[in-house]
């Protein structure tokens, strides 16, 4: 045997025997991280290039971790982000800890479990299996709350276990079943089975709540907010097969079998047990499967090298992490990593944020007429009522409840304002006219309302409405003052709205004159003008005249007050602009449609 040979060989045996001694390595209360990155086998220059690469990206967080440690930490790492569709993989999980129990059986029906809806599932539907859900295989193409994307088909057209539809319906009443079965909520089972035995360090129960949309389903989504340094902790089991240090926490055959390729969804990624499992060479090489979700959150697992890598986007905000360029992004952390990890590497604690000023206690007395439940919005601002918002004191902060966000930690501000943890959105105390609460109201809110109220010529509410937001700042607060403007000055509103695109993005411009526009066209009851709607696309026809959507806007605006000429004049615009807009070539021929039968109608007559 040459010697290059037994060179090779024996560097082969130290990494496999370096790797089984790091695959004891887990965080315990906080996370260590390679005061030298060398020690993990990384290139700290190709590192550094991949950070630089990562803070041009629309992203808030990210972490790597090499053999239970970290190598990189980027961004707020320690704060609860929404999971969005990440939650399934959480839930995967826990149906692999239930499995190897034995308290949960694949092949049960869910008719068999009691599942069914207030308009009834099909007999067909009813046939169809737990694992048929875990799969996204179940055949049932029921409305679900929480939708986001839907692969549906006529309902009855697929029998369980033939077609795989991403389909929110699955994975809702896949948390109900686990209920029914084990007696814990999705939250409970996650708390003692993964937020305990992990040691994570953000996570608490009231992270997680019920989203009902009882007008879709009876069965509820279920989201969670995560920070990426608990989300690395969940990754990092996954990685290691299911166990944790000496723990064994899920078996191997369930994370196995849950990140194996059940079914092709296109050509980077497949699906196994609510899990996504790479395709593309460049990572299905390294065993490569992710928990993904809305803005491309994701926890990425190597198990073949022992590696996480997890992506937070805010999207309290609507940010969102571009998939292509996350996984380019992905692959230069590989890349990376060109050399062998160390037996001892000098491990530091990760360094800790420093607390957020904004979540500082305040004198507790203050908050007490700040209790109890509320309509949202606040009735006085005549809008419709989106849901409740239920306000509790403790201690020296507020707990805010609401059926369409969760619960949230809320602090009160030297300016009176609220901010809420995590999200961190502001929201003002509204009063009655006789001083009492009348509920919390965000910015945002507040303006739509003062614009409703200018549309409806209440100069004085709107005035006062804008006057409690002044200081605010924010794209779409600065959109419905020019709105506002637009109704009484019309050419010094064009000039503001000049300025504001020399100083923000023109597409992110261009959308949100066209929502609140949008906001006048189909208002509330009694509120909705379509001539001030007109007025604003009008306006956005001028700001943007290479925009097929704005002159598609303007043509809608046109239609529904019956101003049909001109509709198909500026629908015709929309489609020299962009000869695809289907919608405006439906437009037009359902208008030529209807002047033709009214033709012939008249004739006859």
């Amino acid at each position: 045997m040459r010697r290059a040979q037994i060179v090779s060989i024996l560097a082969l045996a130290w990494a496999l025997t370096l790797s089984a001694l790091a695959s004891d390595r887990v965080p315990e209360d906080h996370w260590l991280s390679y005061s030298d990155p060398r020690e993990a086998g990384f290139d700290p220059a190709r590192l550094a290039e991949a950070e630089a690469q990562w803070s041009d990206l629309p992203s808030s967080a990210f972490m790597v971790i090499a053999d239970g440690a970290v190598v990189a930490n980027w961004g707020e790492t320690e704060r609860r982000f929404m999971c969005h569709s990440v939650r399934k993989s959480f839930l995967s999980g826990l149906f692999g800890i239930y499995w190897d129990r034995g308290e949960i059986e694949l092949n049960k029906t869910v008719g068999e479990i009691g599942i069914d809806e207030e308009d009834g599932l099909l007999d067909s539907e009813k046939q169809a299996r737990v694992l048929d859900l875990l799969k996204a295989r179940s055949g049932v193409f029921h409305p679900a709350a929480y939708a986001g994307r839907t692969d549906s088909r006529p309902r009855g057209s697929e029998g369980p276990g033939r077609y795989f539809a991403y389909n929110n319906w699955d994975f809702n009443t896949l948390a109900a079943i686990l209920e029914k079965e084990t007696g814990n909520t999705v939250f409970e089972a996650f708390d003692e089975h993964f937020g305990q035995p992990l040691q994570m360090e953000d996570w608490r129960l009231a992270d997680g709540y019920f989203h009902y949309e009882r007008d879709k389903s009876v069965y509820p989504a279920y989201p969670f907010r995560l920070s990426a340094r608990d989300a690395a902790r969940f990754g990092l089991l996954y990685a290691r097969d299911g166990a944790w240090g000496e723990q064994r926490i899920l078996s191997r055959h369930w994370v196995r079998r849950s990140t194996a390729l059940y079914s092709i969804d296109n050509d980077v990624f497949g699906y196994g047990f609510m899990w996504w499992i790479a395709r593309e060479p460049r990572f299905e090489r390294y065993g490569m499967a992710a928990a993904l979700g809305v803005g491309n959150q994701m926890i990425a697992i190597f198990p073949d090298i022992d590696l996480v890598i997890v992506n937070r986007a805010n999207t309290y905000h609507g940010e969102t992490t571009p998939q292509s360029e996350l996984l380019d992004l992905v692959e230069k952390i590989l890349q990376a990593r060109t050399g062998v990890p160390t037996a001892q590497p000098r491990l530091v604690p990760l360094p800790e944020a420093a607390p957020d000023s904004r979540l500082r206690p305040a004198v507790p007395e203050s908050l007490d007429e700040l209790v109890g439940v509320f309509p949202y919005p606040p009735n006085s601002l005549g809008l419709p009522e989106a849901t409740t918002v239920s306000v509790k004191r403790e201690g020296d902060h507020l707990v805010t409840f609401s059926e369409v966000s969760g619960t949230f930690n809320t602090y009160l501000q030297p300016d009176g304002w609220l901010v809420e943890e995590d999200s961190f959105e502001r929201y003002l105390p509204l009063r009655n006219e006789d001083g009492e609460m009348a509920g919390l109201v965000d910015s945002e809110t507040l303006a739509r309302s003062a614009l409703l109220a200018a549309a409806a010529g209440d100069s004085v509410s709107a005035a006062r409405r804008l006057e409690l937001i002044e200081g605010e700042e924010g794209l779409s607060l600065a959109i419905y003052r020019i709105v506002i403007q637009l109704i009484t000055d019309p050419t010094s509103a064009e000039n503001a709205a000049r300025q504001l695109m020399d100083s923000e993005d023109s597409r992110e411009v261009e959308a949100q004159f066209n929502g609140a526009g949008y906001q006048m066209l189909y208002g509330p009851p009694n509120t909705a003008r379509p001539e001030l709607a007109q007025s604003v696309f009008e306006l956005n026809t001028r700001l943007f005249p290479g925009s097929f959507n704005a002159w598609d806007s303007l043509a809608e605006a046109h239609m529904v007050q019956g101003h049909r000429d001109e509709a198909v004049r500026f629908y015709r615009k929309s489609l020299e602009l962009n000869p695809d807009n289907r919608n405006a070539t439906t437009k037009i021929e359902e208008i030529t449609a209807d002047e033709t039968g009214s033709e012939a109608q008249s004739r006859n007559e």
